[in-house]
């Protein structure tokens, strides 16, 4: 069984993962633990203060979003 490409980029995000990610419009960087992702609602985060929080990434479906968010690394690497 050949193995099918997941997202955009080939990363799967996982439930507990923790990741960087990039304010595109202020380059600020913050870790997040992933709840879900989704390429249309981007990810579901929980921040440092044990909030969930939509982190959406820039597609036509936020449009009016202040921020969009992008994956920068895997936590810790």
């Amino acid at each position: 069984m050949i193995p099918k490409k997941l997202g955009n980029s080939g990363i799967v995000y996982r439930r507990g993962q923790q990741v960087v990610l990039r304010n595109t419009k202020t380059d600020k960087k913050i870790a997040v633990k992933v709840i879900m992702h989704d390429s249309v609602q981007g990810w579901l985060a929980e921040n440092n203060e044990g909030d969930w929080i939509w982190y959406r990434e820039e597609n036509e479906k936020w449009p009016n979003e202040e921020n969009y968010w992008a994956y920068v690394k895997k936590a810790g690497t």
